[in-house]
């Protein structure tokens, strides 16, 4: 009798958690996309519904860079660090990692600056090397995600050209 108990709360846990893993997984899968314009725009407002993901609220893509590329620590760190924020943390090439901000009304370019500085700190004390933040413009509407994330990506690589000229 008890072990048939304990085996359902087992088997409960563990459903509740493939549940937590899909929805972060399904969330994951759908921002990535976001940012590589693979998605139609009925899809993006009916997907973004689904996961519970505000459409109209003030975003900006942040594009961080390391010597360490895409490393699996530093991912998982900014993650943690981004833990409890509306930010997502994501990842679409082997160098990059991605965070899509959620800004509040009053938020500014040097809130962003701030953010970003705070981010790069962070990983510099836990041992990255070289780290670079660019970020693309504030964009309202989660179609326009996908902009902010390109006009990241062309000053990361702006900013490579010009220090290579140091």
């Amino acid at each position: 009798e008890d072990v048939y108990m304990i085996g359902k709360m087992v088997a409960f846990q563990i459903q509740n958690l493939l549940v937590a893993y899909k929805e972060r997984f399904d969330k994951d899968n759908f921002i990535k996309n976001l940012l590589l314009d693979n998605l139609l725009l009925v899809d993006i407002y009916s997907r973004a519904k689904k996961l519970h993901i505000q459409a109209d609220v003030k975003r900006v893509v942040l594009i961080i860079e390391s010597e360490n590329g895409k490393d699996n620590n530093a991912l998982d760190m900014i993650r943690a660090n981004c833990s409890g924020t509306k930010d997502f943390v994501t990842a679409v090439d082997e160098n990059n990692i991605i965070v899509v901000r959620d800004l509040s009304e009053g938020d500014s370019n040097k809130e962003i600056d701030k953010a970003a500085r705070t981010i790069e700190n962070f990983l510099v004390k836990e041992g990255i090397k070289s780290v670079r933040i660019a970020y693309g413009t504030v964009v309202r509407e989660i179609k326009e995600v996908s902009r902010s994330y390109k006009e990241a990506k062309m000053a990361l690589d702006v900013g490579k050209i010009l220090s290579a000229d140091d």
